[in-house]
């Protein structure tokens, strides 16, 4: 995050709420695409971005779901539609960069503030508006956070045995985010995280 690259300036200069827009804009088009060399292009695309943002972290939010993706074309593999689940599997690794981008070059409050405002007309119908905001910015905010512990987990393992880890990490990783969830919301609570405007 602290390289100088070529839209690292301008893409945190940009408002919240933009990002926020153009990411669920992103979204829909993405669902929208069923070709898998589309969808192959708005791969290399964002990994452009990433680059030019200074966003690497975002790339590494795809560690911990890795095994997914494999189980999902694996799975539409045997059902006999593998290609269908090479569209499935395009999509979530483009749509993870992309929020992975944006939790990188967007603070936390700023963040915040923007869904706060977007959720504003539900507080009319009594939903608790700041709760979810919260949840929805931490929800992206974790994300390069969590492929960090993945990173960090997979490390630990390799310098006490040979042999690959694959999913016997992924005990202590639900354990370590959960604890760190914990932690958080208390944080949160203390401070009046939860509490409507």
């Amino acid at each position: 995050m602290g390289r100088l690259t070529p839209l690292a300036a301008p893409a945190r200069r940009l408002p919240a709420g933009v990002k926020l827009l153009l990411l669920a804009a992103a979204s829909v088009g993405l669902f929208r695409l069923g070709d898998p060399l589309a969808l192959a292009a708005a791969v290399a695309a964002v990994l452009a971005l990433a680059a030019l943002a200074g966003a690497w972290s975002a790339v590494a939010g795809l560690r911990p779901l890795a095994l997914v993706i494999v189980l999902s074309f694996a799975m539409h593999a045997a059902l006999g539609d593998w290609l269908l689940g090479l569209v499935v599997c395009l999509r979530i690794v483009t749509l993870v960069i992309l929020a992975g981008i944006v939790s990188a070059v967007t603070p936390l409050s700023e963040m915040l503030t923007a869904f706060e405002r977007a959720l504003a007309p539900l507080r009319r119908l009594g939903v608790p508006t700041r709760a979810v905001a919260v949840a929805l910015a931490m929800t992206l905010r974790f994300a390069p956070l969590l492929a960090e512990r993945w990173r960090t987990l997979g490390e630990a393992w390799r310098t006490r045995s040979p042999r690959r880890p694959h999913w016997r990490l992924l005990i202590p990783f639900v354990i370590g985010a959960l604890d760190d969830a914990d932690r958080a919301a208390e944080a949160l609570a203390a401070r009046g995280g939860f509490l409507e405007k």
